[in-house]
């Protein structure tokens, strides 16, 4: 009995949905409990962030599948949350308590001034909303193609950020030798939430040139990255039992 591939590729989609639903939850459960993101490189989560900007703008300017424009406006939120951990748990500077006491009161007030990486995400923020703005209108401003470059563009961008985000961490991880921080179930689960995204895609229909060069762009971001997990699964092996 033949299987429709359009049930296989729905499957693939699903599991893929459930995992990315599901990924960051052990990182940000392990922040909380550690009231800590030590361990965790902010610039990774910040590219990663961008990424998921750059790849929900161009899914929805390229009209994509459904869980391809569902998964990176998910994935955004997220993004937010463990952000926000980043924040909430940055370490307050040192002070100098014979130097405070020659301080008036007024100047004692300890605050905390938001990360730079946090600030680039907010402006990037802007100027992807931009762009989505400027694709979904460019079909009443001019020719119909330059909606698809805008999208394409979006989405060889996302894939170039989602490559390079995960260089920051395996080199944090690989300096300190040491993972701890880190939570191995969220890297299981977006390796699992990648493969399964390349497969619903690859199985939706014939694979047509003209269908590739569509996903060429997620199927790059989403493909080129379980390589860079499977290296960070590695250091958890790696350096199993070292602590900073």
């Amino acid at each position: 009995m033949m299987v429709d591939a359009t049930v296989v590729s729905e499957f693939f989609g699903y599991v893929s949905l459930a995992c990315w639903v599901f990924v960051l939850v052990p990182q940000i459960r392990l922040n909380y409990q550690r009231k800590s993101c030590e361990g965790v490189s902010l610039a990774f989560y910040t590219l990663w962030a961008l990424g998921d900007l750059f790849n929900l703008a161009g899914a929805i300017l390229d009209n994509l599948l459904l869980t391809a424009i569902v998964l990176p406006a998910y994935y955004i939120l997220t993004d937010i949350v463990v952000l926000g951990q980043f924040y909430a748990y940055c370490p307050r500077c040192p002070i100098d308590e014979e130097h405070m006491e020659r301080q008036p009161l007024i100047a004692r007030t300890d605050k905390k001034s938001m990360p730079w990486p946090i600030k680039a995400v907010l402006a990037v923020v802007a100027v992807v909303f931009c762009i989505v703005v400027l694709g979904l209108y460019s079909e009443w401003i001019v020719q119909m193609g330059v909606r698809r470059a805008v999208a394409q563009l979006c989405g060889y961008s996302s894939a170039a950020v989602y490559l390079s985000a995960y260089v920051p961490q395996i080199l944090q991880n690989y300096r300190l030798k040491s993972t701890e921080g880190l939570s191995a179930l969220m890297f299981v689960v977006v390796t699992v939430a990648n493969i399964t995204y390349c497969l619903s895609i690859l199985t939706a229909q014939p694979p047509t040139h003209e269908y590739l060069s569509k996903y060429a762009s997620w199927l790059l971001g989403a493909s080129g990255t379980i390589l860079l997990e499977l290296i960070i699964l590695y250091q958890f092996y790696l350096y199993r039992g070292n602590s900073n």
